[in-house]
């Protein structure tokens, strides 16, 4: 009996053990993902202090783990990523790893015909990470890099598909500063084309050391972007991305009103404007109701952009696939037509059809529809006088939209004064076109892999059409259309390269080298055609030109242009290190070229690296986790100028000839004459001397990266045109040189806190641009003369390149001692009685104080390149929140405002209202801004730093707040995005982003976004 209760006892306490046990224990469940929210498979996650209790991370990156009460921290860690200890509160944990440094030195890097380990290069090459990139909301992938990349600058432009500016380490020519794009082995001149979501990486070649292997098309960089593929035996992934959102107008230029444009008016003697309009449109007290805001009456608050992309992956043993769709709809800000619409399919296999062989395709379709704005509609709503309306129902000749005119006022009739909203409204400039990238390449490996043999075919077709149309329209005797007006053209791309690599890598103990043997063969074709025609009917299905065509008979215009270049090129490019401590790489091109009487040009380059934490000397140390040194020197080629003649042009005609021999009333003969129109030169392409020295660090448990580099690049053989003397020919030729020098700094900063992970990132440029040599000529002189009747920039040695040339403003004369008491003002005075300088006017420094304002006093002003080009980003992870914010901004430059220049010669026109908020009244009321009258005044209209301003920004460039979640299992991505919501300036302009040499006509205004978007995967 007692042992039979004994095992009732043992049994019932038994009974109870699993129950203690589940009482002790908790269920943990969470999602373990990488900084920019994508899942991590695979990863182990185990209890603090014990072997026993772990799991891993599924597909999607979720796990469920078991854990006792008394557990407190949680460790998780995944190849390539640095392991993260959470601490356990609550539930759900989701877990973010960063990417540890010594991953990131195994990185492989896309570099020109190959690729290298992080660790291994020599050279400055920046790669982008393509997650930041995916957070803009802009049409162009290079927009989307602005404030990214150290020694790359971006000035973005305003309208719809436009290409923005792209410069790396400054301008070292005067006829081409583009880089050289690589779009999957094909060379472009820009990737406006590209679907951001399609591209797997972007490397940028900024020296020499890395960028000679591309020879005579490498003077101002190269970027290399290539594209998705799938992975051998991966499960096929679909996934969707996109957005949704409005643009709006940012900065926005405050124009004066209407009461502030009729004082003015009456300032300066145009009261007949100001009465015109009260007569003709109403008013009180001598103020005019009319109050036009031009701009407000061009720009739509609420444009729309739409971007979705499809893309699926996958692979199996033997095959990988890659497959993307992506579908851009963006409308201009202008309120008018004007649009960007492309259609891009990009698709991409690659098979293993033995062990030693592959072969690969890899196709871009891509679809354009563009609607081009007039957007000089913007520089004439600077000068449209506020005091007439936009729309007038009582010009009885307006046809066919009664649109207002100017002349109602009587002002003066002229373009500068023509309706902005008419300039807008009747434009019609549409471009459709279709481009395909094709390539297809096979690739065999021998020796154990040791051996590798690539032949790359790659193309690019490319057709537009564009239809340009002005129809019959009457606003006023200026501005009006009396026959309708038709220009279609069409343009042709077709270009190829032929690629051929060898490449051997072998190593033995700790020595490890490479060598790459390549050939290249390129061709590119250009041909455009245009035909135009007049007294076309304004319906569409009547726009062709030719007998038996639906529309017109014959043309009233034809004109063609083209071109054809070919190229052979030979290279070569060694790597070795030294247990990976001593790092050596060198590289060879000789390009032959078509375009030139010297045939070839050769470009060596080599760099040096030094792993410094791996000597024996720094193995006790604990700061420094990674420090290198680098240094690299090479040359590069432009061939971006002009190609040579050939041969020359002699003009005969009665310009040309003389009549001799008249006497009295007899006439003379006329003797033929005859001129040389072009002269031949031996051009050849310009040549870029360029070094290098710099320092990559890591440290703080690689918490803290860096790097730091010194650049200093030359263009020699610098090509531009120069006068023949005594004659109106130039001669065009290699005359010059000219300098770029400057330091680069990155540093990056990441930690994780618990289940808050963060990262802050800056990195700053420098440039410092000087011309050497501009030949025999003292100055070359640039600008706009047709507005400011000079030439309001200068080339010189020793100075950086179109700079700004004119007179110094000392501040305003405030009374008439000021003026007796100046010996230039007196001497002014005394010579012109009729126009004399009066109070309110600008006071210029006498630079060499002779008392005199001569060609002396004339200085540098400033120029529009960046001295210094910078960019901030933060971002930041909680559970499943996170957020970025990006920054991006530079110093140092100036830009030249012609639109407040203009006055000197139409005194009529209207103006920002800072400008007429700041006008001299009285003494002592500025010291800045000239009186009213004296803003008409031909003194006070010189080149001068009054029209110089600074064109310093800081731009807040990018806002997006993510959240992310699964749906039955499903990892979904939301996010809200702000791209270039704020800017803070202090230039008197729609945007200080100008591009060419600075000069504002006044821009297409830079768009703000606000989208809203998300993503999914299966």
């Amino acid at each position: 009996m007692k042992n039979k209760l004994l095992s009732y006892a043992l049994v019932i306490t038994m009974s109870f053990i699993p129950g203690i046990i589940l009482a002790q224990t908790k269920t943990i469940t969470g999602k373990i993902y990488n900084e920019q929210g994508a899942a991590i498979a695979a990863a182990t996650i185990r209890v603090k202090n014990t072997n026993t209790s772990g799991t891993s991370s599924t597909d999607n990156g979720t796990y469920t783990l078991q854990v006792s009460e008394s557990a407190d921290s949680l460790i998780v860690s995944a190849i390539g990523y640095s392991t993260n200890t959470v601490a356990i509160r609550g539930n759900v944990i989701d877990i973010q790893l960063l990417v540890s440094s010594a991953q990131n030195l195994d990185e492989v890097i896309v570099v020109g015909y190959g690729t290298q380990r992080k660790g291994d290069l020599t050279a400055p090459i920046a790669t982008v990470d393509m997650q930041e990139v995916l957070k803009r909301t802009v049409s162009s992938p290079m927009d989307a890099l602005q404030g990214s990349v150290t020694g790359l600058q971006i000035v973005s432009a305003g309208a719809p598909g436009s290409t923005p500016t792209v410069r790396i380490r400054g301008v070292g020519s005067f006829n081409n500063e583009s880089p050289l794009y690589v779009v999957d082995g094909m060379f472009m001149d820009n990737i406006n084309f590209l679907n951001p979501n399609d591209i797997a990486d972007i490397s940028v070649l900024k020296d020499a050391s890395g960028a000679a292997i591309y020879g005579v098309r490498a003077a101002n960089g190269v970027i290399i972007v290539t594209t998705k593929k799938g992975t051998l035996n991966m499960k096929t992934k679909v996934s969707y991305t996109g957005y949704a959102g409005f643009q709006s107008a940012t900065n926005l230029l405050k124009m004066a009103n209407g009461e502030q444009y009729a004082k003015y008016a009456t300032a300066v003697g145009n009261q007949a404007i100001v009465d015109n309009s009260i007569t003709k449109f109403g008013g009180q007290n001598g103020v005019p109701t009319t109050n036009t805001d031009w701009y407000n009456e061009l720009l739509r608050s609420n444009a729309l952009i739409q971007n979705h992309n499809i893309e699926v992956q996958g692979g199996s043993d033997k095959i990988t696939y890659s497959f993307g769709m992506n579908y851009v709809d963006q409308d201009g800000i202008m309120d008018a037509k004007n649009y960007d619409r492309k259609y891009n399919i990009r698709t991409q296999t690659e098979a293993r059809v033995a062990s030693w062989l592959k072969i690969g395709f890899t196709a871009h379709l891509n679809n354009f529809n563009a609607f081009s704005p007039n957007s000089t509609a913007f520089r004439q709503a600077y000068f449209a006088s506020p005091l007439y309306p936009s729309h007038d129902p009582n010009l009885e000749l307006a046809d066919p939209v009664k649109f207002g005119s100017s002349t109602s006022l009587g002002m003066t009739s002229g373009f500068w004064f023509n309706n902005p909203l008419a300039t807008a409204y009747y434009n019609h400039n549409a471009t459709k076109g279709i481009q395909i990238l094709p390539s297809a390449y096979i690739e065999a490996q021998f020796l154990e892999n040791k051996l590798t043999f690539r032949s790359q075919l790659s193309q690019r077709y490319q057709s537009t059409h564009n239809i340009q149309y002005s129809p019959v329209y009457y606003i006023d005797n200026d501005q009006r259309n009396q026959r309708s007006y038709l220009r279609s053209g069409q343009g042709r791309n077709s270009n190829y390269i032929v690629d051929n690599l060898l490449t051997y890598k072998d190593g033995a103990d700790k020595h490890h080298w490479t060598i790459l043997l390549g050939q290249s063969t390129r061709e590119e074709r250009w041909r455009d055609t245009w035909v135009s025609a007049n007294d076309v009917p304004q319906a569409e299905e009547f726009w062709y030109v030719g007998q038996g065509a639906q529309g017109i008979g014959s043309a009233t215009g034809y004109g063609e242009g083209g071109l054809r270049n070919a190229g052979v090129s030979f290279f070569t490019r060694g790597t070795y290190d030294y247990d990976n401590k001593y790092l050596l790489t060198a590289t060879f091109r000789a390009d032959g070229s078509s375009k030139y009487q010297t045939k070839w040009g050769y470009f060596p380059s080599v760099g040096l690296g030094w792993v410094i934490n791996r000597e024996k000397f720094m193995e006790d140390q604990s700061l420094f986790d990674l420090l290198k040194i680098r240094g690299s020197w090479g040359l590069l080629g432009n061939d971006g100028i002009q190609p040579n003649a050939g041969y020359g042009i002699v003009n005969s005609g009665n310009n040309f000839s003389g009549i001799f021999g008249s006497t009295g009333s007899a006439n003379g003969v006329r003797e033929p004459g005859y001129r040389v129109g072009r002269f031949f030169t031996q051009v050849r392409w310009e040549v870029v001397e360029e070094w290098d020295a710099g320092l990559d660090f890591a440290l703080l448990n690689n918490r803290l990266e860096g790097t730091v580099d010194y650049y200093y690049r030359q263009t020699n053989d610098l090509a531009f045109s120069r006068p023949i003397p005594f004659m109106w020919d130039r001669v065009y030729g290699n005359w010059g040189s000219v300098a770029n020098s400057g330091w680069e700094v990155s540093l990056n900063w990441k930690d994780q806190v618990g289940q808050f992970a963060y990262k802050l990132g800056a990195n700053a440029t420098t440039l410092n641009n000087k011309v050497l040599d501009i030949g025999a000529l003292a100055n070359i002189q640039n600008g706009f003369p047709e507005w400011s009747a000079e030439f309001p920039t200068r080339i010189v040695p020793n100075e950086p390149i179109n700079y700004y040339y004119g007179y110094e403003v000392a501040g305003v004369y405030q009374n008439q001692a000021e003026i007796a008491a100046d010996p230039i003002a007196s001497a002014y005075n005394e010579a012109n009685p009729g126009a004399p300088i009066q109070p309110g006017y600008l006071r210029y420094k006498d630079q060499n104080s002779n008392g005199e304002l001569d060609e002396a006093d004339r200085i540098n002003l400033g120029n529009y390149l960046p001295k210094l080009t910078y960019g901030f980003n933060i971002g930041m992870s909680y559970q499943k929140f996170d957020l970025s914010v990006a920054l991006q901004g530079v110093a140092g430059n100036k830009i030249h405002n012609l639109n407040r220049a203009m006055r000197r010669k139409y005194p009529q026109m209207n103006a920002d209202a800072a400008f007429m908020d700041n006008l001299w009244t009285a003494e002592g009321s500025t010291n800045e801004y000239p009186s009213a009258q004296g803003s008409v005044a031909s003194w006070n209209l010189q080149a001068s730093s009054f029209f110089v301003e600074s064109g310093a920004y800081l731009r807040i460039q990018n806002i997006q707040l993510g959240y992310n979640f699964n749906l039955n299992t499903i990892p979904v991505r939301v996010f809200a995005t702000a791209d270039r919501p704020a800017i803070f300036t202090r230039y008197n302009g729609f945007t200080p982003e100008v591009s060419g040499m600075g000069f504002d006509t006044n821009v297409y205004p830079i768009a703000s976004t606000y989208s809203f978007g998300f993503n999914v995967t299966f």
